[in-house]
């Protein structure tokens, strides 16, 4: 089941919006609601295994883990975990089934947008699980 095109573009928008206006302030609040993404990421489908890679890498960045991610990166990361947190979206939440589509969108553009920056974080995370 995916989106219409107007919805589409509504999360495009939101998506492109929310990455450039994201702040440190905006990542504090993400990290501070982990429960809640952690809780409503069962809700993504598909996509769930990317929050989960995409919530590590977060993880890892906060803690000062991992310094090589461009903030644009994060701002991504951390407009998709509000996003997803939050119950006001293009399509909102308590719609059954629907109600979590833009949230996936919005991670699987993540996705798409920073794949080369998502794999060099693959690649160290494989290199300190070697060690």
């Amino acid at each position: 089941m995916g989106l219409e095109q107007k919805d589409r573009e509504r999360v495009n928008l939101a998506f492109e919006k929310g990455t450039e206006n994201f702040t440190r302030e905006d990542l504090q609040k993400v990290m501070n609601d982990s429960a809640t993404a952690e809780k409503k990421a069962g809700n993504l489908g598909e996509q769930f295994e990317n929050f989960k890679l995409l919530w590590r890498l977060l993880k890892d960045y906060w803690n000062g883990e991992y310094k090589n991610a461009p903030w644009k990166l994060i701002a991504a990361i951390g407009f998709a975990v509000a996003y997803l947190v939050s119950p006001i979206d293009v399509i909102p939440d308590f719609i059954p089934v629907l109600g979590f589509v833009d949230d996936a969108t919005v991670f699987a553009l993540t996705i798409a947008a920073f794949q080369s920056e998502i794999n060099d974080y693959k690649q160290w995370l494989a290199s300190r699980q070697a060690k």
